[in-house]
């Protein structure tokens, strides 16, 4: 789970990265809907979200795989992923 509260029970907010067909997302978690929000750093023309964390995981591929086809469709360039998951 991805909330930490603090001595005063406030719950903050919290952020995970992930990679999917080599592009970094991370979703953030805050106590207000929708819960877990999305963001593409190289992509900031998707948007998408959802209610538990599994939901904005799959939200978040289904997002990509949708715009990189339209992409594809248009015979337009895919964008050029900048940043990369480093794992410690």
């Amino acid at each position: 789970m991805m909330m930490a509260g603090n001595d005063n029970g406030f719950v903050e907010p919290m952020t995970t990265s992930h990679d999917y067909r080599g592009y970094v997302f991370t979703i953030s978690y805050e106590p207000k809907a929708p819960a877990y929000t999305v963001d593409f750093p190289d992509i900031p023309e998707i948007i998408t979200s959802g209610d538990t964390l599994a939901d904005a995981f799959a939200n978040a591929c289904e997002a990509l795989d949708l715009h990189l086809e339209s992409l594809q469709k248009l015979n337009m360039p895919l964008p050029q992923a900048r940043r990369q998951l480093v794992v410690q």
